[in-house]
């Protein structure tokens, strides 16, 4: 299902409106960016508005939004760039929504990336100049900058930048988050789209397969999306808990279940510290504070392992 409402026919001109074309034939186009929203109109028109002022020609590349919660329409002065659609997925989950956009997307090269994101000018024609330059290259981490939501960085927001999303070091374990991935259909065409049958972890898992089938990563330091910082501790703690569910079921589909919980690390990691304190964009005050919020996540997800291992029936754990 595809939505129509009133978008820009110049960047401009946000006075000027009519209704989308059908997507352009896929020779005319170098891009195809897709970003799956759930309830966050707000945060999807930053990241549009900083879509359509790439530096990349509009005409060059497509914009699929994906609504996964068709209950929620769009709201009345929400304006899309002339190049944008916004789609519907019923399915619920991120992976499902983005994988309703690759089937839509018209372009070989696809950027993800999330409603969240703000996109820099130059996101797309960085991605694309180093999709050119390797040609053998199937799929690209792009730069992931955080932001601060106020004007001062709060310890949780420091601990995302240090410790929390770091897609250079993703990358070098051959994964890139959704936040900012690019990759090529023929990848997509060659392991498959991402599972939708997961909430979270989609991302990891396709790039596994992705590195389990030989196809290389590189990182896209130029092709930058700025993303606010997680700034409550108990959003941190859930997306740990998340993540460590993720990894466990990704753990049984391999037929491999470590029922031991690490509690060696409830034992906090004295390295850790002593990197922070040797950050020299951290004050001493702030290493130990990013290093509290370190040890209350890393408690998260031990606490998490043991409840989903050792206290749900044996039913529950598949």
């Amino acid at each position: 299902m595809t939505i129509s409402i009133p978008t820009r026919s110049k960047r401009n001109d946000p006075g000027v409106t009519h209704q989308p074309d059908t997507a352009p034939a896929p020779s005319a186009l170098s891009a195809s960016v897709i970003i799956p929203t759930y309830q966050s109109w707000k945060q999807l028109q930053v990241c549009l508005d900083g879509l359509a002022s790439q530096t990349l020609s509009a005409d060059r590349f497509e914009i699929l939004a994906v609504n996964n919660d068709p209950s929620d329409p769009v709201p009345e002065g929400f304006c899309l760039p002339a190049n944008a659609r916004i789609l519907s997925e019923a399915k619920p989950g991120s992976y499902a929504a983005r994988n309703r956009g690759i089937e839509q997307a018209a372009a070989d090269l696809l950027f993800f990336t999330d409603s969240d994101c703000q996109p820099d000018p130059h996101y797309l024609e960085a991605g694309l100049k180093i999709a050119q330059e390797h040609p053998t290259v199937g799929r690209f981490g792009g730069n992931v900058v955080l932001i601060p939501n106020g004007q001062n960085w709060t310890t949780t927001e420091l601990y995302d930048v240090h410790l929390g999303l770091e897609q250079k070091k993703w990358v070098e374990r051959g994964r890139a988050v959704t936040a900012n991935l690019i990759a090529r259909r023929s990848i997509m065409d060659r392991i498959g789209r991402f599972n939708d049958t997961v909430l979270s972890g989609g991302d990891m898992e396709w790039n596994d397969r992705a590195q389990a089938a030989g196809e290389p990563i590189i990182f896209a330091e130029r092709a930058i999306v700025r993303h606010p910082a997680r700034g409550s501790l108990a959003d941190h703690i859930t997306k740990a808990r998340r993540i460590e569910g993720a990894r466990l079921r990704r753990n049984a589909r391999r037929g491999f279940v470590n029922y031991i919980p690490p509690v060696q690390k409830l034992i906090p990691s004295f390295k850790t510290l002593k990197n922070l304190l040797r950050n020299s964009k951290l004050t001493t005050g702030q290493a130990f504070g990013v290093w509290g919020v370190h040890y209350v996540i890393r408690v998260a997800k031990i606490t998490e392992t043991i409840r989903l291992l050792w206290l749900r029936r044996p039913d529950q754990r598949k």
